[in-house]
């Protein structure tokens, strides 16, 4: 993680912004679990809570990368939301992210089957970023508090440290086409459709067949368009 992130940034309604630390991954594997554990189950059949238990495993013993970054939301002290961040490495910087021996330990009773089910479904929703791209990994919010403008609030962010970086000039993500609630918001907030696309690997392990691939350009770009 890059020493110069902010790490506490304060939102509107009382909303913080930090960059996660060991003591949110708990909170934060279980948002990932109930956020889009469902396509992780039709491969694995795995329990909501196995999977939360295996996915803040990986957080523990998969560092984040010095190309990336994972934020979570706080109401309270409460994690209502958690979004990642990729970008392309520099030059000369190693990329690779093995899953370590201490993760196939801790997950070893779930089952070694069920393990390589989740790492195929993680692998196929990876995706390598571009030079000056900002990739959105995944967006996740508690359904406690969706539809009060926490998700917003985090592609804003998004946007705003995306703008601080000269190395970065737009932010993109996937979504599955069936997804129309969050397509509109991503559109709400600029977002567009570059592409879309189909794959028969993730809709057998993942049941999403159908991708779209959205980006949303700098601000100064935004207001070009809308002149």
């Amino acid at each position: 993680m890059s020493d110069h992130i902010y790490t506490k940034l304060v939102q509107p309604q009382s909303i913080q912004i930090e960059a996660v630390t060991p003591e949110h991954y708990e909170d934060v594997a279980e948002l990932m679990a109930h956020g889009f554990g469902h396509k992780f189950q039709r491969s694995s059949s795995l329990s909501i809570s196995d999977l939360a238990m295996a996915f803040e495993q990986l957080l523990i013993h998969e560092p984040r990368q010095a190309n990336s970054l994972r934020v979570v939301t706080l109401e309270n002290n409460v994690v209502t939301g958690t979004l990642g961040l990729q970008w392309k490495a520099g030059a000369g910087v190693e990329n690779v992210k093995r899953t370590s021996f201490e993760w196939w330990k801790a997950c070893s009773h779930i089952g070694y089957g069920k393990m390589v089910c989740i790492l195929a479904g993680i692998h196929l929703l990876k995706h390598e970023p571009s030079a000056g791209e900002c990739y959105i990994e995944d967006l996740v919010v508690h359904p406690v508090h969706q539809g009060k403008g926490v998700a917003k609030q985090l592609l804003d962010w998004a946007q705003q440290y995306m703008l601080q970086r000269t190395s970065l000039s737009y932010l993109s993500l996937h979504v599955a086409r069936h997804n129309e609630h969050a397509i509109r918001l991503y559109e709400r907030v600029h977002f567009h459709t570059q592409n879309r696309a189909s794959s028969l690997l993730t809709g057998l392990l993942l049941g999403e067949h159908h991708w779209y691939y959205m980006t949303r350009k700098g601000d100064d770009y935004i207001e070009t368009q809308q002149a």
